[in-house]
């Protein structure tokens, strides 16, 4: 049999907080199109939705946790705009260079975002949050500190908590070099998304992980493409959306 690929974390060119204006806003994006390729928001969005829908009319308080420069945050602002549901959406991300963009960006797109420029580790989170969403983050640390950060996201969420990041394989690594290299010149993109796959976890090692943090196991399902995600919801009205049903892991009492 192969011997699994093991997981190798390195710094990326992106967390350099050295790195040239210019080259960053490139890179972002290229990121935003690797996300827009990869149809992740529309995914993540039902989860948001179903709550919104739950606690309507009030807004639903969503915080984006290294949010970057708002890819996921604008496109569901936009798509409840659309559904007639209300969202206060907070941004976190330790990049003021990425907070800039994302303040920008949403101006553009006539949304409101409230943000945040804190570092997630060293930094208390916003509390009395709906929803706490972390997206393509995880695979930057090491075990104990995603262990701390899912425990904050948990603290601050008073309905559920999503995580959704790259699946390290040797097919994911071929998959996003290649999609890399097709979607935008960034050299940043090109060094940083093939180190993404390489540093991340995957399914079987993020499931032990999320059991060290909050003493109970998620299911941790794979998305395609190159993605996995886990739902962990603290409380959990049925609602008619079958095909999310799967996905939901009602944390214990």
């Amino acid at each position: 049999m192969p011997r699994r690929m093991q997981r190798v974390r390195t710094d990326e060119w992106m967390d350099d907080p050295e790195i040239p204006p210019q080259e960053h806003q490139a890179a972002l994006a290229g990121l935003r199109r690797l996300n827009a390729i990869s149809g992740v928001s529309r995914l993540l969005y039902r989860h948001v939705r179903r709550h919104a829908r739950v606690v309507a009319p009030r807004p639903l308080r969503v915080m984006d946790v290294a949010c970057g420069s708002g890819d996921l945050a604008i496109d569901w602002l936009k798509r409840a705009r659309t559904d007639k549901i209300r969202l206060n959406m907070t941004l976190v991300d330790r990049s003021e260079e990425a907070i800039q963009l994302a303040q920008r960006r949403a101006a553009e797109a006539d949304v409101e975002i409230k943000t945040e420029i804190a570092d997630c580790i060293t930094a208390s989170l916003p509390r009395f949050q709906d929803v706490a969403v972390c997206s393509l983050f995880m695979h930057h640390l090491e075990d104990h500190d995603a262990i701390h950060l899912v425990q904050s996201l948990y603290r601050s969420a008073e309905r559920s908590v999503i995580i959704c990041d790259l699946e390290r394989s040797r097919l994911n690594l071929a998959l996003v070099w290649a999609a890399g290299h097709l979607v935008t010149r960034s050299p940043v993109v090109h060094h940083d998304g093939p180190a993404s796959v390489r540093g991340a976890y995957s399914r079987e090692e993020l499931a032990r992980l999320l059991h060290r943090a909050l003493g109970y196991q998620p299911p941790v399902r794979r998305v395609i493409p190159c993605r996995m995600i886990a739902v962990l919801d603290r409380v959990c009205e049925v609602i008619e959306e079958p095909a999310l049903a799967e996905s939901l892991a009602a944390a214990p009492a």
